[in-house]
């Protein structure tokens, strides 16, 4: 039994040594051991890049090990002011939260816009047909957030002055409040924030404006639907 396990292993060893003599007649034995050297360099140069890289991720890292507050780093992006005088820091793409107040009123549905608007135009049809007029469905952009109010393009063109103006909006109480017009952009800005939260104005909300001057608007309320009408000394002299 001895003897038959040292014929084999003779056997193996004398067919690894020929198999050996045979890679290096043909040049494969070299070939393979190159490469290996090869593959123990790279081996080596990428233990040491990772070692460096992880020693300098260390060194860029602050280790703070003072209790007392660390100060902010420096941030270099534009601050935006908002018209309420509120800092913003960096851009509003990806917030959710308006600029401005914060809208806590009605969130009007589909069939409560509706109903706001054919009021608004049963009550349209009532006014005097002397004056352009039309109706304006009040969204939260124009009541909330950046409050600004767009007025129909035509509207504005055939009736409206072509540059900046400044309104006079007055409720039924006679109570004023000044607003810009933007003829180039063909709507309401600066001023209009204070009257739509002044008059407590919301989403839903239709609007009557009538045309009857040029730089005053009359706003009324009635059956909750606001009547909002333009009031202006003349419409000569239009630029």
């Amino acid at each position: 039994m001895e003897s038959s396990i040292h014929s084999y292993e003779d056997v193996r060893r004398k067919r690894i040594e020929k198999n050996l003599k045979q890679l290096e007649d043909l040049g494969i034995a070299k070939i393979s051991k190159s490469l290996l050297e090869v593959a123990k360099r790279e081996s080596k140069q990428l233990k040491i890049h990772t070692s460096f890289k992880a020693k300098k991720l260390l060194e860029t890292s602050e280790l703070r090990r003072s209790s007392r507050m660390q100060k902010e780093a420096p941030s270099y992006c534009d601050d935006v002011v908002d018209s309420g005088n509120r800092r913003l820091h960096g851009l509003r793409s990806s917030r959710s939260e308006p600029i401005g107040r914060e809208y806590t009123g009605r969130i009007a549905s589909y069939e409560q816009k509706v109903l706001a608007q054919k009021r608004a135009e049963m009550l349209l049809n009532q006014l005097s047909t002397d004056h352009p007029s039309f109706v304006k469905l009040m969204l939260r952009s124009h009541v909330s957030s950046c409050f600004w109010l767009g007025l129909p393009t035509k509207f504005c063109r055939d009736h409206l002055p072509l540059r900046e103006t400044k309104m006079i909006l007055e409720d039924e109480e006679g109570e004023e409040h000044e607003a810009i017009y933007i003829g180039r952009r063909t709507g309401l800005s600066g001023g209009w924030r204070s009257f739509a939260v002044d008059h407590k104005l919301e989403d839903g909300d239709a609007l009557v404006f009538k045309l009857i001057g040029l730089t005053r608007f009359k706003h009324l309320r009635k059956d909750g639907t606001i009547l909002l009408m333009i009031d202006e000394q003349s419409l000569n002299g239009k630029a």
